[in-house]
């Protein structure tokens, strides 16, 4: 029987350790480093990497993860949060009490969210706050790294068929969502000077284990549809055009973008191979095999992104060697052996 505690397939963890470049592994090597959402999605699979690398080569990796219930993390996530490498601080992003000692490097990869009463304005002025506040622990625990994990939604509605470039600028008075405000506004906090070198990786839509239906993902609540044997449902018209990344190439580009990236470095992090929304249904369906057609809503369905999310990866590829390793049907494949292992149910009750 599968092991509860353990969400993501050990064939992944070993793929991060294959495929991520040596020069990473021993820029790690040694290192103290202190983790913002690390209960999430991202951080998960982050910390999921680092444990098993510093298992199979002794790196001396210490850990640190903020979390705002770490009696919570424990019981969702155990393998994790009571490893050895590993010490939970709780506290909030905005404003935790810094931990004693010194650090190499900072990944922020929390965006405070606001209450559902709140107003939008108050998800920017938290996500400023944030980072001001991971920021100003970085400068004062003598880390020499920052990795700011933001998102594509900063370039907002992609106005062309080309892919969104790092190059591409903005106004701030242009009308965008509170969710591409608070993330272009936290990004600012951190090109701040600062007494350490900073990266942003700009995170596009993910495929993989650990990433839950209510998430908001298209891939993760069509994974689920699939899981349970019944039909897809698409809401909108399901011609929006994505691109997923799978979670273990995810975490190899992360954590090449911390150790190699340039400082003051910003990378897109993401696959450029396009599908729309219906056509991963349809390929969801047939993989896993329901036997049930796609249904097309055809509601008025807006979201995050626009109607086009595609990033430009040529900076990722030309400056740090990147490239994935994973296609998008082998991650639906392996989301889907995942999702049905057993054990799903008890690992995640505790997430939803």
């Amino acid at each position: 029987m599968t092991d509860p505690c353990q969400p993501v397939p050990p064939v992944d963890l070993e793929e991060v350790l294959r495929f991520t470049a040596n020069d990473v592994w021993e820029g790690l090597r040694g290192q103290s480093l202190f983790l913002t959402g690390g209960t999430g999605f991202i951080g998960k699979w982050l910390l999921e990497c680092l444990l098993h690398a510093n298992r199979e080569m002794g790196l001396g990796l210490s850990l640190t993860v903020l979390t705002r219930d770490p009696d919570r993390f424990v019981r969702a996530s155990a393998h994790l949060a009571k490893a050895a490498a590993v010490d939970l601080v709780r506290g909030d992003v905005v404003d935790f009490e810094f931990p004693i000692g010194r650090f190499s490097s900072v990944i922020h990869a929390a965006l405070p969210v606001s209450s559902p009463q709140s107003a939008g304005a108050e998800l920017v002025k938290l996500a400023e706050a944030g980072a001001r506040r991971v920021c100003d622990f970085a400068a004062t625990s003598g880390a020499g790294r920052l990795l700011h994990i933001s998102s594509g939604a900063v370039y907002g509605p992609q106005a062309t068929a080309a892919p969104l470039s790092e190059t591409l600028r903005w106004s701030d008075t242009e009308e965008v969502n509170d969710y591409t405000r608070a993330k272009r506004t936290a990004e600012a906090v951190v090109r701040q000077g600062a007494p350490f070198d900073a990266v942003i990786a700009r995170c596009f839509a993910f495929i993989g284990p650990c990433m839950l239906s209510s998430s908001g993902s298209a891939a993760a609540q069509f994974i689920e549809m699939a899981g349970q044997g019944g039909g897809i449902v698409v809401q909108g018209t399901g011609d929006a055009v994505r691109s997923y990344q799978y979670a273990s190439d995810m975490a190899r580009w992360l954590l090449s973008c911390l150790v190699l990236g340039k400082p003051g470095g910003v990378y897109n992090v993401g696959d450029d191979t396009s599908i729309t929304i219906a056509e991963l249904a349809s390929e969801v369906t047939r993989l896993a095999e329901t036997g049930v057609p796609v249904h097309i809503a055809g509601q008025s369905a807006p979201g995050l992104a626009g109607q086009r999310y595609l990033p430009d990866l040529r900076r990722a590829s030309d400056e740090l060697g990147l490239r994935n390793v994973v296609s998008l049907q082998e991650g639906i494949r392996r989301t889907l052996a995942w999702r049905k292992a057993p054990g799903f149910f008890e690992v995640f009750e505790h997430e939803t």
